[in-house]
């Protein structure tokens, strides 16, 4: 494990147990509230952000190992995002909070495993996208991820 694995896991479990803690503290009726900028529930956003870890995790980790990708269209993260918007868009709080920490617990084991070498090979996850390092990709995805969504959800709340 390197320092900077180390660091960056922490930086991820800050950032995704601010986002279940936020979420977890929703009144059902906020749970419910749908974010126009989203088009989806705040229930659907977090069981996406969970979604989100694991699906993360696999493609950096395929980068760190030099293992091809399974990469990402903009269309295909595009109808995804609406099937997973409507299948989960009254999922339950408590369940999916719990998926959250156990994703996120996972996410981070995995961060915190990597090598400087690791940290530093480069890869592309979302098709147009410029090759990243995994450090990189971990530090804007994986660590980016759910402040973005729980910016839009309190917009959506604050409306």
């Amino acid at each position: 494990m390197s320092a900077r694995a180390r660091e960056l896991a922490e930086r991820f479990e800050q950032a995704s147990e601010s986002f279940a803690a936020a979420v977890e503290r929703l009144s059902d009726e906020e749970w419910h509230t749908r974010c126009p900028g989203e088009e989806r529930t705040v229930a659907a956003l977090a069981h996406h952000v969970a979604w989100g870890y694991a699906v993360e995790a696999r493609a950096f980790r395929a980068i760190a190992l030099g293992e091809p990708v399974e990469g990402w269209t903009r269309a295909g993260l595009d109808r995804v995002n609406a099937d997973q918007g409507q299948e989960y868009a009254q999922c339950d709080r408590a369940e999916t909070v719990a998926l959250l920490r156990r994703q996120a617990a996972s996410a981070a084991d995995f961060v915190r495993a990597l090598t400087d070498e690791q940290l530093d090979r480069s890869g592309v996850y979302l098709e147009g996208v410029t090759a990243r390092t995994v450090e990189q990709w971990i530090a804007r995805v994986l660590i980016g991820h759910p402040g973005a969504h729980l910016a839009s959800i309190w917009t959506a709340l604050d409306e």
